[in-house]
C-alpha cells in the first residue's frame, strides 16, 4: 500500500497539499462560484479575453477534480489523527477555533432564503472548501514535521504567474491584443454578437485607447469602437495579471506569497548561492509586476508590509523607525508622482468602490438578518445601481459583501473571525522565518480584502485559509507575548 506508515501518510498527504495549492494558482485564479459552476448564459462572446473558453462550461469538471483531491487530503490528514483524535491547540483560543465553522453554518442558512438559489449553492461550496482547509492547517498541518514542503506547490504556481506576468509586459499583451484585431478584421469576432447583459449603454472610452484605436485602419477602427466599453477597456490596458484574470488579483497573490516564498528559499540547507541568486531574480520579478498590474492598493499594502519587517529588523529602535519613516516616505512620493494623471481624473475606480460599498449597506440594511443569499451581491446591486455606473458582480469589499449576502450576522462571524485571527498572530513571536512571512502574507489578504474580493478567489482563498489555520495551530514559545496573561 501507498500510505501503509505514518511516514508515508504524511509524504502522500503533503504531495496532495501541494498539487492542490499548485492548480489553485493555475487554473482557479478567478472567481470560480460566477464563471466556472454558473457560468452567465449566452455569453455570446466565446473569446479567452473574456475569460470564457469556446463557449463550452466543461470548467466545472476540473474544479470538481480539484475540490476531490481537497476530500483525498482531508480522509488522508484525518487517518493520520490518532484514534482519530480532533484535539484543540491548548494555545489557541477555542472561540477563534469555532468562529469560522459558525460563519459557515450562518452561510448554509442564509442560502435556504437565497434569491439565487444555483449561485448560493456553488458558492457555499467554495466556502467549504476554504473551511476545509482552514481545519486541515489546524489539526493536521501544524503537527507534521516537514509541513513546509507543501507550500512550494503554491509557490511554484506563483512563480508560473511572475514569468507569464513578465511576458505579458515584454510583448504578450500586444501579441494578444493583435491577435483579437485580427479576428475581428476576418469577422470571427462580430460586436453584434455581444449577449445583452454585457453591453453597457451611455459609457465612453477613455481617451487614450480612442487615440490607439484610431491608429488602425479606418475600418478596423470603426468595428472596434461597436464592442462595448468594458471589453474594450480589458484588451487594450497595459496592466499584466498573469494566470490571475485580473491585476489586482496578481497583486494579491503576490503580497500573500511572494513572502513565503523567499522564505523557503532563505531557509538553511544546500545549494545557497543558487537559492539567493533565485530569491534576488523572483524579488526583482515580484516587485515589477506589482507594478506593471497597476494595484494601487497592493502598492499601498506592499508599503505596510515593508514596514513591518523593517521594524522586526534586530537593530536599535531609533534606526529601525528611520528606515521604516523612509521607506514609507519615498513609496508614498512614488505612488503619488505614478498615480498622479490617474487622480487628475477622479480617481474613477474609487468611485465605483463606493458606490458598490453603499448599494451593500443599502441591502444590508434592508435585509438586516439572512441578507440576499451567498454571492448574490450582483442581484441586489441592481436595485441600488446609480445610473450610468459601472456594473459589478462582487462588491469589490469581502467584509460588506458578508453584510450584503448573508446579513449582519454574517458581516460579524467573518469580521470578528479574521480580526482576532490576525491580533491573535500579531501577539505571537515566531521564530521560523516561514512562519514570519505567512502572518505578513495574511495580513496583506486581510488588509486587501477590504477593497477587493480575495474570498471568492480559490487561488488567493484556499492558501490563505490553509495558512490561517496553521500558524494559529503553531506550538508556542517562552517568548510568545500572548502567555504574558496566563
Amino acid at each position: 500500500m501507498f500510505a501503509d506508515t505514518p511516514e508515508r501518510k504524511d509524504r502522500i498527504f503533503l504531495i496532495l497539499i501541494g498539487a492542490w495549492l499548485f492548480t489553485a494558482l493555475f487554473l482557479f485564479t478567478n472567481p470560480v462560484i460566477l464563471d466556472y459552476l454558473h457560468p452567465p448564459k449566452n455569453i455570446g462572446l466565446p473569446t479567452e479575453s473574456l475569460g470564457i473558453k469556446s463557449g463550452d462550461y466543461s470548467n466545472a469538471k476540473p474544479y470538481i477534480g480539484i475540490l476531490s483531491v481537497l476530500g483525498l487530503a482531508c480522509l488522508l490528514g484525518i487517518s493520520r489523527l490518532k484514534n482519530p483524535k480532533f484535539q484543540l491547540p491548548i494555545h489557541c483560543p477555542k472561540w477563534i477555533v469555532y468562529l469560522p465553522l459558525i460563519w459557515f453554518l450562518w452561510q448554509l442558512i442564509s442560502l435556504i432564503q437565497s434569491e439565487d438559489h444555483e449561485l448560493s449553492k456553488v458558492t457555499v461550496i467554495h466556502f467549504g472548501s476554504c473551511i476545509a482547509a482552514y481545519y486541515l492547517g489546524i489539526f493536521v498541518l501544524a503537527r507534521i514535521r516537514y509541513a513546509k514542503l507543501a507550500l512550494w506547490g503554491a509557490s511554484l504556481g506563483l512563480i508560473i504567474n511572475l514569468i507569464d506576468a513578465s511576458q505579458e509586459h515584454f510583448g504578450g499583451l500586444e501579441q494578444t491584443r493583435n491577435n483579437i484585431i485580427s479576428k475581428i478584421e476576418s469577422g470571427e469576432l462580430d460586436s453584434s454578437k455581444i449577449a445583452p447583459h454585457l453591453q453597457e449603454q451611455g459609457k465612453t472610452l477613455p481617451v487614450e485607447i480612442i487615440k490607439l484605436i484610431d491608429q488602425l485602419p479606418p475600418e478596423t477602427a470603426s468595428k472596434l469602437k461597436k464592442f462595448p466599453v468594458e471589453i474594450l477597456k480589458r484588451w487594450f490596458s497595459p496592466r499584466v495579471y498573469g494566470h490571475m484574470f485580473y491585476p489586482n488579483a496578481l497583486a494579491g497573490i503576490i503580497l500573500l506569497l511572494l513572502p513565503v516564498t523567499l522564505a523557503l528559499l532563505f531557509e538553511k540547507g544546500r545549494w545557497l548561492i543558487p537559492r539567493l541568486i533565485l530569491a534576488f531574480l523572483l524579488t526583482v520579478m515580484g516587485l515589477a509586476c506589482l507594478y506593471w498590474s497597476g494595484s494601487k492598493g497592493g502598492w499601498l499594502i506592499s508599503l505596510v508590509l515593508l514596514v513591518i519587517w523593517l521594524l522586526h529588523f534586530p537593530i536599535s529602535k531609533k534606526l529601525k523607525i528611520s528606515l521604516a519613516s523612509a521607506a514609507m516616505l519615498i513609496g508614498l512620493i512614488g505612488f503619488s508622482i505614478k498615480y498622479a494623471d490617474y487622480f487628475d481624473k477622479g480617481a474613477t475606480s474609487v468611485g465605483a468602490r463606493l458606490g458598490y460599498w453603499n448599494a451593500a449597506i443599502k441591502t444590508a440594511i434592508k435585509e438586516p438578518f439572512l441578507g440576499t443569499g451567498p454571492g448574490t451581491f450582483r442581484i441586489a446591486y441592481q436595485r441600488h445601481r446609480p445610473p450610468k455606473a459601472e456594473p459589478t458582480r462582487l462588491t469589490h469589499n469581502d467584509y460588506l459583501q458578508q453584510a450584503s449576502d448573508s446579513g449582519w450576522p454574517g458581516f460579524a462571524f467573518y469580521g470578528l473571525f479574521l480580526g482576532s485571527s490576525i491580533w491573535t498572530l500579531s501577539r505571537r513571536q515566531f521564530s521560523e522565518p516561514v512562519f514570519i512571512a505567512m502572518r505578513l502574507g495574511l495580513l496583506a489578504w486581510a488588509l486587501q480584502g477590504a477593497i477587493e474580493f480575495g474570498l471568492y478567489i480559490p487561488a488567493l482563498a484556499w492558501p490563505a485559509w490553509l495558512m490561517l489555520g496553521w500558524l494559529l495551530a503553531v506550538p508556542i514559545n517562552q517568548f510568545d507575548k500572548s502567555l504574558k496573561n496566563k
